[in-house]
């Protein structure tokens, strides 16, 4: 058994520091058959089941994915340990002072559920502490919360109490002593065995496989604890194009004196967008436009309203994860600047630049034909003066999310604003918020201060990972079902030695899962995914999750 005190108070396992949380609100029991009890424990704001209000006092059993509220704030899902897998161990003999332990043991020092006593079918024999003030074993302190091995000699004491002799005696099956003895002797056997097939010592640098205790998650229990932690998200951009103080719109041609306007503004749409015919194509007509090979700039004077109906072919999907209560959420860098990897800027620079160069050649033939010229319209020097001053800068519309479970229609959409994002398109990771500063109803968010492992270790090649996002957007939504917008989710094997900023893995993943985050098997994130290879699936990058954790704790100025 363990317990779990939930509340605003900094030693509470569960931690919500709200106004409308009591110091102590609410207590869960997760017991060893792995059923789980809830006690509201006299809350002013109160504690609430499927939204009904549970009585102070009373234990009421509840399952994993309850909708459980504290006052106003849901219960994250994530920060419940999973219910340990104990099918290794023959039995498991609960200590502590309330009466539901196997064995009770009376004292202000001993917690409720102090300890657990495990029994491997080994029979081997190991007490978990999980208390306030301690368990000893011959007199030393074990670690809380890991497996120490214990032998029916010792003397153990729960918060300076010991255990009562007889209980120790007679309420743990000890194996019988000829079973010790012979466990021992098969040890040596298994010694000599070893040095007569020449296997190394540790100083030999012989490799050995490291024991852990550490608890795995299998991909159904991993989608079970993130899977409302996750939201599509959904943007829209456009840049404008500067020339100093020169106003674009009202340049005229110095043979004609008839208006030469320059678009200040331009959309861009993927060539892709334009071709197929099931994303409403778009008749370009007169307007002026500027081609790359992947996007066709398309340009507008002062005002964005008449090309606003190229909206959907401009519109483009993301994926992104909260990481705190206040309904921040993690994405890619790719995702808010995308200007910054579409490669048009240089080409609209370029293409304004030659516009501009080309009136002013003009201008500069007059004055050469009249000898005495001075530009009254551009300004002394004319154009050309302009020409270094053209910029074109990428400007984001609108970021907002969809939440998992929910349909794509405008009053499911939540606005966001871009908290933190820099320039350095390797540490492709942004920091956005939703404009309410809160979650959206039953998302999750993932606390990443104990659930992110920056390790090198958590990259290993070979090793499992697991990743949840919006692949192809919109159209994960199936409009003939009930469940609105669903996730996609897959697991797979990192597959390449990681870089300074990434790591490759082989899940199969599809633009728009951009933003996506990425777990290894022990639930703990190590990274967000944020690319692919365009020609075949199975070939994916994801950046380190050290610059997750970076942007969180020190924000980039955001222009």
């Amino acid at each position: 058994m363990r317990l779990l005190k939930i509340g605003r108070d900094s030693s509470c396992d569960i931690v919500i520091p709200r106004n409308e949380i009591s110091s102590l609100h609410a207590e869960l029991t997760l017991l060893a058959s792995g059923d789980m009890q809830l006690e509201d424990k006299g809350s002013l704001n109160g504690t609430y089941v499927m939204n009904q209000r549970i009585k102070p006092g009373k234990p009421v059993s509840v399952k994993r994915g309850d909708l459980i509220r504290f006052a106003n704030v849901e219960l994250q899902w994530n920060q419940v340990p999973m219910p340990e897998d104990n099918s290794a161990y023959k039995a498991i003999i609960s200590v502590g002072s309330h009466m539901n332990n196997d064995i009770m043991i009376a004292g202000s020092t001993v917690s409720r559920y102090h300890a657990t006593i495990k029994v491997g079918r080994d029979n081997k024999v190991y007490i978990v502490d999980h208390s306030k003030n301690g368990t000893t074993v011959d007199g030393s302190k074990v670690s809380p919360n890991s497996p120490y091995r214990i032998f029916k000699k010792n003397r153990v004491a729960c918060g300076g109490v010991p255990v009562p002799q007889s209980d120790w005696e007679n309420k743990i099956p000890w194996p019988a002593d000829i079973m010790r003895n012979l466990m021992i002797a098969a040890a040596s056997v298994l010694v000599l065995c070893a040095i007569g097939l020449g296997i190394k010592s540790i100083d030999g640098k012989s490799f050995t496989m490291p024991w852990t205790s550490e608890k795995t998650y299998n991909d159904a229990q991993l989608y079970a604890m993130y899977n409302n932690s996750v939201a599509m998200l959904l943007g829209i951009y456009h840049y404008e194009v500067t020339a100093g103080e020169l106003k674009l719109n009202e340049i005229k041609d110095p043979l004609t004196d008839e208006p030469a306007p320059i678009p200040s503004k331009y959309v861009c749409i993927p060539r892709s967008n334009l071709q197929d015919p099931q994303k409403n194509p778009i008749r370009i007509g007169d307007a002026e436009y500027v081609e790359t090979e992947d996007y066709i700039i398309v340009g507008a004077y002062e005002d964005i309203a008449p090309i606003q109906q190229l909206i959907f072919s401009r519109m483009y999907t993301g994926t992104g994860f909260f990481v705190s209560q206040d309904g921040k959420i993690v994405t890619n860098l790719h995702i808010v600047k995308p200007w910054l990897f579409d490669n048009a800027l240089e080409t609209l620079e370029a293409y304004v630049k030659n516009r501009i160069q080309k009136i002013a050649d003009k201008e500069t033939a007059i004055a050469g034909a009249k000898t005495a010229f001075t530009c009254t319209v551009h300004g002394t020097g004319g154009l050309g003066s302009y020409v270094s001053q053209v910029k074109a800068k990428g400007v984001l519309d609108d970021i907002e999310l969809c939440p998992q479970g929910k349909y794509y229609s405008p009053e499911n959409m939540v606005k966001c604003h871009v908290l933190s994002a820099g320039d350095k398109k390797d540490v492709d990771v942004a920091l956005i918020q939703s404009e309410k500063c809160e979650l959206p109803t039953k998302a999750r968010y993932i606390n990443v201060t104990d659930s992110l492992d920056a390790s090198e270790e958590s990259l290993v090649v070979g090793s499992h990972m697991y990743t949840l996002g919006f692949p192809v957007g919109i159209a994960l939504q199936d409009l003939k079902s009930d469940k609105g917008l669903q996730l996609y989710a897959r697991g797979g094997s990192i597959t390449q030695m990681n870089t300074q900023y990434s790591f490759a893995f082989d899940a199969a993943s599809f633009g728009g899962a951009s933003g996506s985050p990425i777990f290894n098997d022990k639930g703990m994130l190590i990274g967000i995914l944020n690319a692919g290879c365009a020609l075949t699936q199975g070939f994916n990058y994801g950046v380190k999750a050290q610059y997750i954790r970076d942007i969180i704790n020190n924000s980039y100025e955001v222009k």
